[in-house]
């Protein structure tokens, strides 16, 4: 039936509630009575049109809102970027100013929580540099992944690569050389990264001009994969330098205390110096820095194919030239999931005799099995340093460590001269009878090279690691798959590493060279464990040998 003769029409009718109109404009159907189907399926119909029109105000509220916030962000950003940078690339200050926007904090926040009034400019500042070390640390991730692709690829370029150094080599003859590689530089990060980039380009620049002769770089042109190499080890220092600065600005303003902002920005950092007598881990920006150098016990975390091809080409350099007239030594440890074939395999330790006061930690579970594989241009490698039987790999007890590398990596050590067999040689050449062997705890602790403070650190460090992985005492194996790192667990992986090279120095004189082959041909023994069909747990017995 139709309305009352005296009705007025729908669309003038006063109402409280939502018109009765579709979306788009045309008049809601009627339905006749007792049809409950179409009933409720106009009421979806409408309800949903009402939804849609609400979300459409949403999000453009949200959108008038993020633009305001650009506006507000757009000078802080291009000042911050002026003064660490020196940019005036308008691309790279509206992409960090995006980037900030979106970012989120460990707890959740964004910028807009530190923004004056919540607090004042410093901290605001302080949280943007923060972010701006995450965004830089991402450009030297999407250029750290280009590192053993170019290895991989370069048999296919060989020829334009060869062609790319004489261009340059050319081109340094007729304009400023300075001017020539700045130039090549920008157009590599230009193409690898984007426009965006362009203020890390225009750092780099110089960063690459202050570490490299021309003789060096164009070399790097020929082999891309050291030159990319260089440009992440580049970012890493801008990054750390950045992150030092942020640190401060939280212990200045009280934001942070400086060890609370140091475990929160530890990811940033690759050199790290632990100060035995206090526990203190700290963190810097560049293996310079003085504090670094002049530490006795310093950590460089690998945890980047651009630092794993540096470490590669001292390893290749000590190695073929030898230490002060000796042999390369190296001592080697490995930590990881209940380590063997069935364990994952996360960190590699190891201490070069050139300097015993450096731990370089490699972190296999960020790199994987390029950790091992990845190489130099004369072609040195992880694989074939362990491999190589001339080359002296001090060890403690490597059984479950050469099983995992067997297993999981195709890798079976040679040259392996272990401390465990080398303790019980040292026993036995004083003429006592030995049935078990020790663990390397018990060997420093022995060790009369070592001094007091040394040995209560030990202890320290053993008891406060194994509180975090051992389930007995609370912890979880799987604390060594956890990122970023743990700092006791760094610290616990370089401490078993950091000594080893002492005891091998204290055993090799105590037992002579008598002793010494036996070792050597009782460890190589040992490092055929991971042949055995299935796993077999390590025995504590003293073998005979």
């Amino acid at each position: 039936r139709g309305p009352p003769p005296n009705a007025l029409p729908v669309a003038r009718r006063r109402r409280s509630s939502p018109p009765r109109r579709l979306p788009t404009g045309r008049r809601r159907p009627r339905v006749a009575p007792g049809d409950a189907a179409a009933a409720a399926e106009m009421d979806v119909m409408r309800h949903s049109g009402v939804a849609t029109e609400q979300n459409h105000n949403v999000g453009h509220r949200q959108a008038y809102g993020q633009q305001m916030l650009y506006q507000q962000l757009l000078p802080t950003v291009r000042h911050i970027l002026e003064v660490v940078l020196e940019n005036d690339f308008e691309d790279s200050t509206v992409a960090l100013t995006n980037f900030i926007i979106s970012f989120r904090f460990g707890d959740g926040t964004n910028i807009t929580h530190y923004m004056p009034p919540h607090h004042n400019d410093t901290v605001m500042k302080g949280r943007m540099l923060e972010v701006l070390a995450h965004w830089v640390r991402g450009k030297a991730k999407e250029l750290d992944v280009m590192v053993p692709m170019a290895q991989a690829g370069l048999s296919y370029v060989a020829e334009r690569a060869q062609n790319c150094r004489r261009q340059l080599d050319q081109a340094a003859y007729q304009s400023p050389p300075n001017e020539v590689f700045a130039e090549f530089v920008n157009a590599v990060i230009i193409e690898i990264l984007g426009r965006e980039a362009s203020c890390l380009s225009s750092a780099l620049g110089g960063l690459l001009l202050h570490e490299a002769d021309r003789t060096t770089l164009l070399l790097m042109a020929e082999w891309p994969s050291t030159l990319l190499a260089l440009m992440v080890r580049k970012l890493e220092e801008i990054q750390a330098k950045v992150s030092k600065v942020v640190m401060e600005v939280y212990a200045e303003t009280g934001f942070l205390s400086y060890d609370d902002s140091k475990n929160l920005l530890m990811q940033f950092f690759q050199y790290y110096t632990v100060e035995t007598t206090t526990g203190t881990l700290d963190v810097h920006n560049t293996p310079e820095d003085e504090a670094f150098a002049e530490s006795p016990f310093r950590v460089n975390l690998i945890d980047s194919f651009g630092c794993l091809m540096k470490v590669l080409c001292h390893l290749e350099d000590i190695c073929n030239n030898g230490v002060n007239g000796c042999d390369a030594t190296l001592a080697v440890d490995f930590e990881g999931v209940k380590l063997c074939r069935h364990g994952a395999l996360c960190l590699v330790q190891m201490t070069c005799n050139d300097d015993p006061r450096l731990v370089y930690v490699l972190d296999v579970h960020v790199l994987g099995k390029r950790a091992f594989t990845m190489a130099t241009p004369q072609g040195t490698c992880m694989k074939g340093v362990l491999e190589e039987q001339s080359i002296c790999k001090v060890w403690f007890d490597p059984r479950n460590d050469v099983d995992a590398l067997y297993h999981q990596f195709g890798i079976m050590p040679r040259g392996i001269f272990d401390l465990q067999l080398a303790e019980v040689a040292d026993r036995r050449n004083r003429g006592l009878n030995v049935n078990y062997v020790q663990g390397l705890y018990k060997c420093l602790t022995q060790c009369p090279m070592l001094q007091s403070e040394q040995k209560v650190f030990a202890e320290r460090i053993n008891t406060l690691g194994k509180r975090l992985f051992e389930p007995q005492n609370g912890g979880n194996y799987e604390i060594f798959q956890h990122r970023p790192l743990n700092p006791v667990i760094l610290v616990y992986a370089a401490h078993d590493s950091r000594y080893m090279l002492v005891l091998y120095e204290q055993y090799v004189q105590a037992v002579g060279q008598r002793w010494t082959s036996r070792i050597m041909r009782a460890g190589d023994e040992r490092g055929r464990w991971c042949l055995s069909r299935e796993y077999a747990v390590p025995s504590s017995e003293a073998p005979d040998f």
